[in-house]
């Protein structure tokens, strides 16, 4: 009778176990050294809430949501944010219609990471503002905010300030984070870059 366990079936067997565990301790190994920095998020849809039907445990602890939320969104859209979805809150005023944006990275209809931020400004219905331009890319067609979201810009983007710059290269690079920054709520892009310093 042949031996079943042979040399080289424990072989076949072993070493793709082997390079799956290894694997993994490295990229467990790779997730706690970031820092706690994760993978940066692409923004592709953004909207006003106009209400939130939510679960009453609803809530993002350690960047996963607990319960689920039904979201009513000004351009007549409804948004089901499943349990354990990526997110960050910090707009909770779910009562007061348009009081909360959403930013939303989307697989489809569904959002696989959101962000739920207060509306701001004199226009809060059309526009928002959001942290500095770090960086961009995707050949300048998309702008990496300070936060590590990801954005669509506008083609142009209008500079706004007194010095005079050659590309929204140059003035990223000049004003880093002396900047106020405006999403058009209505093509979810930013579409003008403000300095506040010279």
């Amino acid at each position: 009778m042949r031996q079943v366990l042979t040399r080289r079936f424990l072989l076949a067997i072993g070493l793709p176990l082997l390079a799956a565990l290894c694997w993994w301790f490295l990229a467990v190994r790779s997730h706690d050294d970031s820092g706690g920095r994760s993978r940066p998020h692409f923004v592709s849809y953004t909207a006003s809430v106009v209400t939130v039907q939510a679960d009453p445990n609803w809530a993002v602890k350690d960047g996963l949501t607990t319960g689920t939320a039904r979201l009513a969104m000004d351009d007549g859209r409804t948004l089901y944010i499943a349990e354990a979805t990526l997110g960050e809150v910090s707009c909770t005023d779910y009562v007061t219609p348009n009081a909360c944006i959403l930013l939303a990275e989307m697989l489809g209809d569904a959002p696989v990471w959101f962000a739920l931020t207060p509306a701001t400004g004199d226009e809060p219905l059309s526009r928002l503002a959001l942290p500095p331009v770090v960086d961009m890319l995707n050949d300048g067609d998309d702008a990496v905010l300070s936060n590590g979201w990801v954005v669509p810009l506008a083609t142009p983007t209008k500079r706004v300030c007194d010095s005079a710059t050659t590309s929204l290269r140059e003035f990223i690079e000049r004003f880093g984070v002396d900047m106020e920054v405006s999403l058009n709520l209505a093509t979810d892009e930013i579409d003008t870059v403000t300095c506040t310093a010279d």
